[in-house]
């Protein structure tokens, strides 16, 4: 999966595939849905969001080193709503494991 935006909005800080453009382009509506990463631990269901990006880099550091990744990183819908939108910030981080 590629992570082209990073949102922050009131609460949490989203990696996102949509491009700052589109986003920006979305910011009229109420709401909008983008593909997000998230991460949980083996032992929950709940997804993290803030802290994927760095719950994927400590997977593939765990592979480079002949071990197992330690966290289950997916992508799903996220419903956002633009007016708890603080900040976005351009990217481009291709995540291995997660398949688009």
């Amino acid at each position: 999966m590629k992570i082209k935006s990073i949102i922050e909005t009131t609460k949490c800080m989203y990696a996102v595939s949509n491009d700052v453009d589109t986003i920006f382009n979305k910011m009229n509506e109420p709401y909008f849905f983008a593909d997000t990463l998230f991460s949980k631990d083996e032992e929950s269901d709940l997804p993290r969001f803030s802290s994927a990006l760095a719950d994927a880099e400590t997977n593939d550091h765990y592979k480079d080193c002949g071990g197992e990744p330690i966290y289950v990183v997916g992508h799903m819908q996220v419903l956002f709503n633009t007016s708890k939108i603080e900040k976005v910030y351009p990217m481009d981080r291709e995540i291995s494991g997660v398949e688009e």
